[in-house]
């Protein structure tokens, strides 16, 4: 199965950070690229 994110999902996420930091939430922000980072990390390649 494979699992990846689309050119629109990939925006929305980007322009949701954005919004974050202009907000002056850096840390929120921080905390969504930590939790996008793991699950991408959980994600095994496939061969």
């Amino acid at each position: 199965m494979e699992i990846a994110m689309t050119r629109l999902e990939i925006l929305t996420l980007l322009y949701s950070l954005e919004a974050l930091l202009e907000d002056g939430k850096s840390e929120k922000a921080k905390e969504v690229i930590k939790k996008v980072i793991n699950e991408a990390e959980k994600v095994k390649p496939q061969e």
